[in-house]
Protein backbone atom coordinates (compact mmCIF):
# COMPACT_ATOMS: atom_id res chain seq x y z
CA UNK A 1 0.00 0.00 0.00
CA UNK A 2 2.82 2.08 1.15
CA UNK A 3 4.38 1.80 -3.27
CA UNK A 4 1.18 2.51 -4.60
CA UNK A 5 0.66 5.81 -2.66
CA UNK A 6 3.77 6.78 -3.14
CA UNK A 7 3.70 6.35 -6.80
CA UNK A 8 0.56 7.99 -6.71
CA UNK A 9 2.10 11.03 -4.60
CA UNK A 10 4.70 11.05 -7.84
CA UNK A 11 2.83 10.71 -10.44
CA UNK A 12 0.56 13.84 -8.60
CA UNK A 13 3.57 16.18 -7.88
CA UNK A 14 4.62 15.28 -11.73
CA UNK A 15 1.27 16.34 -13.23
CA UNK A 16 1.97 19.75 -11.03
CA UNK A 17 5.03 20.53 -12.48
CA UNK A 18 3.50 19.69 -16.32
CA UNK A 19 0.16 22.21 -15.22
CA UNK A 20 2.79 24.91 -13.85
CA UNK A 21 4.68 24.57 -17.32
CA UNK A 22 2.04 25.17 -19.59
CA UNK A 23 1.00 28.29 -17.23
CA UNK A 24 4.26 29.70 -17.78
CA UNK A 25 4.48 33.64 -18.34
CA UNK A 26 4.52 34.94 -21.60
CA UNK A 27 7.53 34.41 -23.99
CA UNK A 28 7.26 38.06 -24.89
CA UNK A 29 7.74 41.63 -22.87
CA UNK A 30 5.17 44.55 -23.44
CA UNK A 31 6.57 47.43 -23.57
CA UNK A 32 5.25 51.31 -23.97
CA UNK A 33 5.98 53.64 -26.73
CA UNK A 34 8.66 55.76 -25.14
CA UNK A 35 10.49 52.24 -24.03
CA UNK A 36 10.05 50.86 -27.50
CA UNK A 37 11.74 54.64 -28.96
CA UNK A 38 14.33 54.61 -26.38
CA UNK A 39 15.42 50.89 -27.60
CA UNK A 40 14.98 52.05 -31.44
CA UNK A 41 17.55 54.74 -31.03
CA UNK A 42 20.47 52.60 -28.81
CA UNK A 43 22.75 51.52 -31.64
CA UNK A 44 24.05 48.49 -28.82
CA UNK A 45 19.98 47.56 -28.41
CA UNK A 46 19.25 46.42 -32.29
CA UNK A 47 15.78 46.99 -32.28
CA UNK A 48 13.81 47.51 -35.25
CA UNK A 49 9.83 48.09 -35.35
CA UNK A 50 7.38 45.59 -37.26
CA UNK A 51 3.82 46.59 -38.40
CA UNK A 52 1.50 43.74 -38.47
CA UNK A 53 -0.93 46.12 -39.56
CA UNK A 54 -2.75 45.64 -43.53
CA UNK A 55 -0.65 47.81 -46.51
CA UNK A 56 -3.89 49.64 -46.87
CA UNK A 57 -3.67 50.88 -42.65
CA UNK A 58 0.57 51.83 -43.05
CA UNK A 59 -0.58 54.27 -46.43
CA UNK A 60 -1.96 56.07 -43.18
CA UNK A 61 1.20 56.25 -41.39
CA UNK A 62 3.70 54.31 -39.50
CA UNK A 63 6.87 54.27 -38.02
CA UNK A 64 9.48 55.21 -40.59
CA UNK A 65 12.17 51.98 -41.25
CA UNK A 66 9.41 49.90 -39.91
CA UNK A 67 8.95 46.58 -41.86
CA UNK A 68 5.90 46.02 -42.99
CA UNK A 69 4.51 42.15 -42.01
CA UNK A 70 0.70 41.78 -41.75
CA UNK A 71 -0.50 39.66 -39.52
CA UNK A 72 -2.12 37.84 -41.77
CA UNK A 73 1.29 36.88 -43.92
CA UNK A 74 3.33 36.66 -40.77
CA UNK A 75 3.00 32.18 -40.64
CA UNK A 76 4.54 32.46 -44.15
CA UNK A 77 6.64 35.45 -43.56
CA UNK A 78 8.46 35.29 -40.16
CA UNK A 79 11.55 33.90 -41.93
CA UNK A 80 12.40 37.52 -43.45
CA UNK A 81 13.26 38.94 -39.39
CA UNK A 82 16.26 38.63 -37.95
CA UNK A 83 16.59 36.71 -34.78
CA UNK A 84 19.38 38.69 -33.52
CA UNK A 85 17.65 42.05 -32.86
CA UNK A 86 15.08 43.36 -30.60
CA UNK A 87 11.29 43.01 -32.49
CA UNK A 88 9.87 46.27 -31.77
CA UNK A 89 6.07 44.85 -32.35
CA UNK A 90 3.13 47.16 -33.04
CA UNK A 91 -0.20 47.18 -35.08
CA UNK A 92 -3.58 49.47 -34.64
CA UNK A 93 -4.48 49.18 -30.59
CA UNK A 94 -1.91 45.81 -30.02
CA UNK A 95 -4.84 43.00 -30.71
CA UNK A 96 -2.56 42.02 -33.41
CA UNK A 97 0.61 42.71 -32.62
CA UNK A 98 0.45 40.28 -28.97
CA UNK A 99 -1.10 37.31 -31.44
CA UNK A 100 2.05 37.83 -33.77
CA UNK A 101 4.92 38.52 -30.32
CA UNK A 102 3.10 35.28 -29.36
CA UNK A 103 3.48 33.90 -32.91
CA UNK A 104 7.13 34.90 -32.74
CA UNK A 105 8.27 33.63 -29.53
CA UNK A 106 6.26 29.93 -30.19
CA UNK A 107 8.68 30.25 -33.43
CA UNK A 108 12.03 30.73 -31.17
CA UNK A 109 12.57 34.58 -31.45
CA UNK A 110 13.50 35.18 -28.18
CA UNK A 111 13.77 39.06 -27.97
CA UNK A 112 10.14 39.91 -28.97
CA UNK A 113 8.48 43.17 -27.46
CA UNK A 114 4.66 43.96 -28.11
CA UNK A 115 4.60 47.98 -27.82
CA UNK A 116 1.80 48.76 -25.65
CA UNK A 117 -1.55 50.52 -27.35
CA UNK A 118 -0.50 50.04 -30.77
CA UNK A 119 -0.31 53.20 -33.28
CA UNK A 120 -3.10 55.01 -32.08
CA UNK A 121 -1.20 55.57 -28.43
CA UNK A 122 2.00 56.09 -30.31
CA UNK A 123 3.74 59.89 -30.01
CA UNK A 124 4.00 62.76 -32.53
CA UNK A 125 6.63 61.26 -35.34
CA UNK A 126 9.14 63.99 -34.33
CA UNK A 127 9.87 61.89 -30.86
CA UNK A 128 11.33 59.07 -33.43
CA UNK A 129 14.33 60.81 -34.48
Amino acid sequence: MKYFTLILLTISLLASFAIAGNISKEAYTTISWEKAIEMSKDKKAKAIFVDVRTPEEVAQGTVTGSLNIPLQQIQNRYAELPKDKNLLVFCRSGKRSRAASEFLAQQGYTKVYNVDGGFLAAPPASSFK
